[in-house]
């Protein structure tokens, strides 16, 4: 069996050297860069990428650490300006209205083949080092499009055809590329439709309780959702993404002031006996906010401890 992946997923804002230490102690061998959708574009990462991201990453790759980008795409993999000559691209929402506000319209095949163009793109800009890339819809409940056929489609199967086009414009460039299907929100249950070899499920249960293991209490219904996930979507491929230890979760989505993340090992313990139970590949916890001046005020004590709390199971 392959090492199990242990990542965090940070902004790239919390970027420091002081990072590359703290992988290093807590045993993490991934690190996931991200971007919160609004406060920041795809174009800010991708200055952020080659002004400052490049030499960063190199330094925790020379570590033995991968790095991935874990990204919310579809607002860069569609230019929302595409709008006015090109209304058709974009959903439908439940008012009936064209709206260019969130993902696109499955009916329109052009709009899917300039994601498919557009992933090549964005692949060859961020240059990853690893196979398994993390382009994800947008990051709202009820994003999907609701014209009279897109309404026949699950959010499931509509975020899973996405993933489709996703991948056919990754391969271009990565033969070996796999894509994440991210099962958040209202797309947690599985899609009807087949699932193309080279997509992988990623289970992120956003509205679970941090406080209790996620097979008991009313968090039990999220250990019911990621098994029937698992039904059709392979857990030995499967990856686990978490918040234990998410400041952003922990404020309501970054709001000031921050505060240290509260550490509760029984439950990361249960969580991960859990998770480990049904074999995925991988386990990871969103970091966001633990930046330099989150690090010099609270200190990395939780981050290193986690880290290596999993490196034991």
């Amino acid at each position: 069996m392959n090492e199990l992946k242990r990542s965090i997923i940070i902004r790239f804002h919390d970027v420091c050297d002081e990072w590359i230490d703290i992988l290093k102690k807590g045993k993490y061998n991934t690190l996931g860069l991200h971007f919160i959708t609004t406060k920041n574009t795809m174009e800010d990462y991708i200055e952020w990428l080659e002004r400052d991201g490049r030499a960063f990453i190199e330094k925790v790759e020379a570590e033995g650490i991968l790095v991935e980008h874990e990204l919310h795409a579809l607002r860069y993999l569609l230019p929302r300006d595409l709008f006015d000559a090109h209304p058709e691209y974009f959903r439908i929402n439940k008012d009936g209205k064209r709206a260019n506000d969130h993902n696109l319209c499955l009916q329109s095949k052009e709009a899917l083949e300039i994601v498919a163009d557009r992933s090549y793109g964005l692949a060859k800009i961020l240059k990853q080092t690893g196979h398994r890339y993390y382009l994800w819809t947008d990051d709202v409940e009820d994003a999907w499009c609701h014209c009279e056929e897109c309404e026949k489609l699950s959010a499931s199967d509509q975020n899973l055809i996405m993933a489709e086009y996703i991948l056919k414009g990754l391969r271009r460039y990565d033969e070996k590329a796999e894509l994440c299907y991210l099962a958040y929100h209202d797309a947690v249950v599985p899609p009807t439709r087949p699932v193309p070899e080279g997509i992988f499920a990623e289970y992120a249960p956003i509205h679970r309780d941090m406080f209790t293991p996620i097979t008991e209490g009313e968090n039990a219904v999220h250990a019911e959702t990621v098994k029937d996930l698992f039904k059709t979507f392979p857990a030995e491929n499967a990856e686990i993404l978490e918040y234990w230890l998410d400041v952003s979760f922990y404020t309501k989505w970054g709001r000031l002031p921050l505060i240290k993340v509260p550490y509760h090992e029984n439950v990361l313990n249960a969580d991960f006996d859990f998770y480990k139970s049904l074999g995925v590949c991988a386990i990871k916890t969103f970091g966001a906010y633990m930046d330099k001046a989150y690090l010099e005020e609270y200190g990395d004590k939780e981050i290193i401890d986690y880290g290596n709390l999993l490196s034991e199971k």
